[in-house]
């Protein structure tokens, strides 16, 4: 498999996996969403903020346009408006990810933030939001499994995409 189609089969395996959680988070109680329980974040509200910025930075930032004023700001009580803006982020990213050539992927990309300082090539950062959104995910599984949402947990392993 060329690293073109790895790629682009993993964006679209992090669109699918955005849009199962989305599925199963939307018909739930918000106040559930927003509820404080312990992980990285405070709530799954704030989870799925962070999955949804970090998507909106990375994105800016493998495009190789401005990130220097990036808002990092979080939101309060838009949970249904972040749920939305993220299955838009994830497409976005599967349609610019999916377009990029070999030689584009490999193209090194240099990040100097405040936060971190390295040389990679494009198809590595691509890797990396990508693993950090499924990180996430998992994490707002537990969380909702320790609030009581145990019914429709959606199985969003990359295995269970390619068995689609």
């Amino acid at each position: 498999m060329s690293l073109s189609k790895l790629i682009s089969n993993y964006a679209s395996y992090n669109e699918w996996a955005n849009q199962s959680i989305v599925n199963w988070l939307k018909p739930l109680d918000k106040s559930l969403l927003y509820k404080k329980t312990p992980s990285s974040f405070d709530s799954i509200d704030y989870t799925i903020q962070h999955i949804l910025r970090a998507q909106n930075f990375w994105l800016l930032f493998i495009t190789e346009k401005d990130f220097s004023n990036f808002n990092w700001a979080v939101r309060e009580n838009e949970v249904e408006n972040i749920l939305s803006e993220l299955l838009v982020s994830s497409y976005q990213m599967k349609i610019t990810f999916s377009d990029y050539t070999e030689e584009e992927l490999n193209h090194v990309l240099h990040l100097k933030s405040k936060w971190a300082k390295n040389d990679l090539p494009r198809y590595e950062y691509i890797n990396h939001v990508i693993n950090h959104s499924t990180y996430h995910r998992g994490q707002i599984v537990t969380m909702a499994r320790g609030l009581g949402i145990t019914e429709n947990v959606p199985n969003t392993d990359y295995n269970m995409f390619n068995c689609v």
